[in-house]
């Protein structure tokens, strides 16, 4: 019986010893794809918070800026349709400017721009459901550039610039709810505005742009 418990002890530190073994063996194994994976989320992490890129002076490229929004933008208290607002709708080549959104005189959807871009701009559109991070994605974007970005509620920026499609609601939250329609309703949406404005800007032309306020 003592035998047989020496065997049975002698067995059960040989099972514990391989099993150490084998443990070393794969945490010695998987060290490198730790390391691996650190360096990756290191580098991600730098990428994201570059900084501004080399070459390119604030003083030389806000001049190309072909963007502007009315920082001062407050709400008018109007709803569309409605006989108020109807009285001060505005047309200007064609184009309607809602008078929902603080619109002044001096403003055109769409002007000469003071400066010629010399390019092209690249325009993409990011579409996802609310709240899943378009906003955070793009905020990335900007910083993995190293964009300079003038501060107000349009994420103007010397490489890249940001326009929400919610500044072209043609209702805020206080008209849709007399509306009765939600933000998501295309009746909501000035989608003939916003296609004429971003094509402006593709064509190299300037644009005042409506705020969601």
């Amino acid at each position: 019986a003592i035998l047989a418990q020496e065997a049975k002890d002698c067995c059960s530190e040989t099972v514990a010893t391989k099993h150490f073994c084998r443990m070393a063996r794969l945490h010695s194994a998987s060290l490198p794809t730790a390391l691996l994976a650190a360096a990756l989320l290191y580098l991600g992490q730098q990428a994201f918070v570059a900084p501004r890129a080399p070459g390119l002076r604030t003083s030389d490229v806000r001049q190309l800026v072909s963007l502007r929004a009315n920082a001062n933008s407050v709400s008018t208290g109007l709803t569309w349709p409605s006989p108020e607002a109807e009285a001060k709708l505005r047309e200007v080549d064609g184009i309607k400017l809602y008078p929902t959104h603080a619109w002044s005189d001096d403003m055109m959807p769409i002007l000469p721009a003071s400066k010629n871009i010399g390019a092209t701009p690249v325009i993409i559109g990011v579409a996802a459901d609310s709240g899943c991070g378009k906003s955070t994605f793009l905020r990335r974007i900007l910083g993995a550039l190293g964009t300079e970005v003038s501060s107000g509620h349009t994420a103007i920026g010397d490489m890249m610039t940001v326009v929400c499609l919610d500044d072209y609601h043609t209702n805020d939250r206080a008209g849709r709810k007399a509306t009765g329609l939600t933000a998501l309703d295309a009746r909501e949406n000035d989608f003939a505005l916003m296609g004429a404005q971003i094509e402006a800007l593709k064509n190299g032309q300037a644009v005042y742009k409506p705020i969601y306020n």
